[in-house]
């Protein structure tokens, strides 16, 4: 399967909305329960658990949106039996 530009844009945006996501998931879990929110970013092993997790996702949701593009593409443009 050739992958063409839009598959690699729609990876690149979820990537960096599913990592600002992710991100605050990380914070408020590791703020539960503290009186003073404290922002952080996870570090080492735990940064790249979350970064495999968000682009694998991204690469998915653009993979399937790819496809589903082109299966409608592909409907609209075969005539319809009733023409």
């Amino acid at each position: 399967m050739k992958v063409d530009k839009t598959v690699i844009i729609i990876t690149g945006v979820g990537l960096a909305i599913g990592l600002a996501e992710a991100l605050v998931y990380y914070n408020l879990g590791t703020n539960a329960n503290r009186e003073k929110f404290k922002f952080g970013i996870p570090k080492g092993k735990e940064l790249a658990k979350n970064m495999g997790v968000v682009l694998a996702t991204s690469a998915l949701t653009a993979l399937i949106s790819y496809q589903i593009e082109k299966s409608l593409e592909a409907k609209t443009a075969t005539p319809s039996l009733s023409q």
